[in-house]
């Protein structure tokens, strides 16, 4: 048996599993694997100034790819730095490996300096956590670890690699790694059961999430929606393009509260739910998110998910795009004469009001159209007409939201993406992950003020690894969604309206994000009147550079 240092098995195996980057903040305990690094020219390590953008980053890459992110942090305090990431990728069950330099494992117990229970820190916010104990130990946790991650539902997992099992030296084996095919199939008898339910609904609705798009199952989706003519919403929060974003029966994101969402599903009878986490709230309110007498049909391949919190009808555990062909293969041609035509009829009413929404979201635009500070609506508009079809969006732009998913022709799977978790300052540090799972493709990320100020430190390494991301910050001064929470909340409390808005402005002295990405080798450009955005745009990807545009919105709370 060859013999290896720690450090060295740990960078092989990596290598045999196929891992391209590796995301860190390094310190001390590090520096063993740092070492390794250097003799693996394939294995690139991607440098970044804070723990939260190289956790970002490898989740947005992860995301993006569908390969296991891998991060390297420094003990207690660099994985403290990252466990808000950490969050998000739980949340959004996002397949990374997390590892953290721990002390020598031989004078933990005299509690030195930066160390802690790393294990402790990060076991709730992981699907499995664990410290190394002996460099004999390394070909079994990590081949454990990179498959507990991709296991469905994915998530991330926990290894601590105290420095004196890095520079051990011992006669090791490293494993080979296999492909595994994870892929099941639904339960015949739940798919017969599923069918019958939606073949005799006289108003069913689809509910879909970020588990569509994981398992590649869009088209699935959309042919079963066509055949139904469905109404389809997204869950709150919305992390990848799960359905063409233009197509008539595409209704948007569902809302944060559950008499909310049973009005958006209006006369539903039955619901079906794919690969969605019902429900993500914000507001508490009472009842049931589904209206009376509707049926749940709930295909997820997480166990956990299915019945958690509503009873299902019938619940299916089975990989998304797989059940989708077999429901769809026994449902349509269950649909008699008058349930297809109840479809054509759904169909054409929801192309009517997709057409009404469209004209309701141009004459938003056209209010502002030549005002200054610029208006949501406005610059969506501009960014529709002027990105190439190609561009793959980030999108953390919180209170615009509503306006970029009503208004950018976005259908091609890949081309939107976001974070689940919730978390924000996540868009800075997730359009470098992005970018590296596409670099052929522009990159552009929307990222409010608010969110760019958390991890503004990704734009340093977009400029040292000359990731050409074009940042757009919307910047309107303030912690906008706070404003319109607090507008529900005094409503709902019956407190004036008219109180200002506390702690929530980004104001004296205000931000130069111009300046910001200056000192941090990336050039950018203030933008403060709608006719210089299509330019500004058009010369920014032109640059083949990371590159941000500082757009000064109108910051008016409204809502």
């Amino acid at each position: 048996m060859p013999l290896l240092r720690g450090r060295e098995a740990v960078a092989e195996m990596l290598r045999a599993a196929g891992v391209r980057y590796v995301f860190g903040n390094p310190g001390t305990t590090e520096l063993g694997l740092l070492e390794a690094l250097q003799d693996c020219p394939d294995l690139e390590y991607i440098l970044c100034l804070h723990e939260g953008v190289a956790l970002g980053a490898a989740h947005m890459y992860a995301h993006a790819s569908g390969r296991t992110g891998v991060v390297n942090l420094h003990v207690a305090p660099g994985l403290g730095n990252a466990l808000g990431m950490l969050y998000n990728a739980l949340v959004g069950k996002v397949p990374l490996l997390v590892t953290a330099g721990q002390q020598d494992s031989r004078m933990l117990v005299r509690e030195p300096v930066l160390a802690h229970d790393l294990v402790a820190m990060a076991r709730p916010l992981s699907k499995w956590a664990v410290q190394v104990q002996h460099v004999e130990e390394l070909p079994v946790v990590l081949p454990r670890a990179l498959k507990v991650a991709q296991d469905p539902p994915r998530g991330p997992v926990f290894v601590a690699l105290p420095s004196n099992v890095l520079d051990d030296v011992v006669d090791l084996v490293l494993p080979a790694f296999s492909t595994p095919y994870r892929r099941s199939r639904p339960d015949p008898e739940g798919v017969q059961a599923a069918a019958a339910l939606l073949a005799a609904a006289q108003y069913p609705v689809i509910i879909c999430g970020d588990g569509v798009a994981a398992a590649a199952a869009q088209a699935e989706l959309v042919r079963l929606a066509e055949g139904l003519g469905a109404p389809v919403w997204n869950t709150l929060l919305m992390s990848a393009l799960n359905f063409p974003l233009t197509h008539p029966q595409f209704c948007g994101e569902l809302p944060a509260e559950y008499a909310a969402i049973r009005q958006a599903l209006g006369e539903a009878d039955v619901v079906l739910a794919v690969g969605a986490d019902l429900f993500h709230e914000v507001f508490y309110a009472e009842g049931s998110p589904l209206p009376a007498g509707c049926a749940l049909i709930h295909l997820d391949n997480s166990p956990w998910e299915l019945g958690k919190n509503l009873p299902t009808a019938v619940a299916l555990l089975a990989d998304p795009k797989l059940a989708l062909q077999e429901l769809t293969e026994v449902l349509l041609p269950r649909l008699d004469a008058a349930a297809q035509a109840r479809a054509a009829q759904r169909r054409a009413a929801l192309a009517a009001r997709k057409a009404q929404e469209r004209q309701r979201q141009e004459d938003r635009a056209r209010r502002f159209w030549d005002a200054s500070p610029i208006a949501p609506a406005r610059l969506m508009a501009a960014l529709r007409d002027c990105l190439p079809a190609e561009a793959v969006i980030y999108n953390e732009a919180i209170t615009a939201s509503p306006d970029l998913l009503r208004t950018l022709p976005l259908e091609r799977p890949g081309s939107l993406f976001g974070n689940h978790g919730g978390g924000i300052g996540q868009g800075m540090p997730g359009a470098l992950g992005v970018k590296l799972a596409f670099p052929e493709r522009p990159v552009v990320a929307l990222v409010g003020d608010g969110s760019a100020m958390y991890t503004v430190q990704s734009l340093w390494t977009a400029a040292h690894h000359r990731l050409a991301v074009l940042y757009i910050v919307l910047h309107n001064q303030s912690y906008r969604i706070l404003k319109f929470n607090l507008n529900r909340y005094r409503r709902h409390q019956q407190l004036p309206l008219e109180r200002p808005y506390p702690f929530m402005d980004l104001t004296e002295p205000p931000l130069d994000f111009v300046d910001l990405a200056r000192g941090m080798g990336v050039a950018g450009t203030r933008v403060t009147h709608p006719e210089a955005i299509a330019p500004a745009v058009q010369a920014a990807l032109a640059q083949d550079a990371p590159y941000l545009l500082d757009v000064w919105l109108r910051g008016d709370v409204t809502g």
